[in-house]
Parts: C-alpha cells; sequence; structure tokens
C-alpha cells in the first residue's frame, strides 16, 4: 500500500572526527549518519523506529556535495546561523562522511577551537524523507520505517545529539511530500 503524507525536515547524530581537524585549512571530517535507529513519533500513527539506509542508492549527496550549509544546531533563520560549508560528502563503510569547513568570522572561531579540542563533539544531520518503506511487525511491537531515499539538507554542530528518544530538531517545520510503502 502506498500513501502520501507530508513531514517536516529531520535531524539525527553525528559526530565530528577532532583528529583530523586541519588549522590550516580550517576542516574538520565529521561523520553525519551511521544509520543508526532512532525512535520518532507520528501523530497519526504514533511511535516507530525510524531507520536511514546508508547507501548511494538510497542518500541523495548531492546538496552536500554542492556547498550546503554547516549551521548553528540547525538554525536556519539567518545568515548569521552558517558557521561554515562542506566541502564533501561521500558514503565509506556505512557511513555517511563529510568534509565541512569553517568560516573565518570572529563569532565563530570559539566554535572551532572547541571542535579542534574535542570538547564540541556532536554533530546533527538536517534532512527531508522522500521515500520511506514501512514494516509492521507481526508481533505487535513498533513499526520500523527505513528511509530509503532520503536527503541531507544541511549539517549542524550541536551541545546534544538526537538519541534513542529524539524528536524533530529543526526549528521550523516546513512539509514536504514523502511516499511511503507499507508491507
Amino acid at each position: 500500500m502506498l500513501t502520501e503524507a507530508q513531514m517536516p525536515m529531520l535531524s539525527v547524530r553525528a559526530a565530528p572526527i577532532p583528529q583530523t581537524f586541519d588549522r590550516e585549512a580550517n576542516t574538520v571530517n565529521v561523520v553525519w549518519t551511521t544509520g543508526a535507529q532512532v525512535r520518532r513519533f507520528d501523530w497519526l500513527e504514533g511511535p516507530f523506529v525510524e531507520e536511514l539506509v546508508v547507501s548511494p542508492d538510497a542518500i541523495r549527496l548531492d546538496r552536500l556535495n554542492s556547498g550546503a550549509p554547516v549551521l548553528d544546531t540547525h538554525e536556519a533563520d539567518e545568515l548569521e546561523c552558517i558557521i561554515g560549508v562542506v566541502e564533501r560528502a561521500w558514503i565509506e563503510n556505512g557511513e555517511g562522511m563529510a568534509t565541512v569547513r569553517f568560516s573565518m568570522r570572529e563569532d565563530v572561531q570559539p566554535y572551532v577551537q572547541d571542535i579542534a579540542a574535542g570538547i564540541i563533539r556532536n554533530v546533527s544531520v538536517g534532512y527531508q524523507v522522500h521515500k520511506y518503506e514501512v514494516t509492521r511487525p507481526a508481533d505487535g511491537s513498533m513499526p520500523i520505517w527505513r528511509a530509503v531515499d532520503w536527503e541531507p539538507m544541511e549539517i549542524s554542530i550541536v551541545p546534544i545529539p538526537a538519541d534513542v528518544s529524539s524528536q524533530v530538531r529543526s526549528k521550523r517545520d516546513v512539509l514536504h511530500p514523502v511516499s511511503i510503502t507499507t508491507r
């Protein structure tokens, strides 16, 4: 059964890799997804487990590889919220990876210093899902929504990354269409 719905941009935890910080280039590599299952909630369906499929066939990398923004905590309402840019994104060993370059603005430098020192370690990716495959286990346990076609929109530096009980972390709920196939 195929249905259509409207959903906001979602986010999930990730991590910078401090040992990859290049002070001269002002860049660091980040893991922006591992495809880990995250508990979500939909007001029509109730709780479900979301799983992001991490493969070149499932992830639309064009936006990231075209210079997507690196944001301060998913805030996208002001230009000052842009603290960097995605230089390159790729899939490696089942993980979404990226090299991000930070702004040289004075107000961004404290973040850069803390990232280089390993103090700020949390990154989150904001994304839109274009297609889910939903599995409803016969035992009545929580359904699993596998994102089989999804698009990262931005990478954010955040104080607290998503965990198993995380919800939508974007401050603006701009809805977009998504196809949902139920099995």
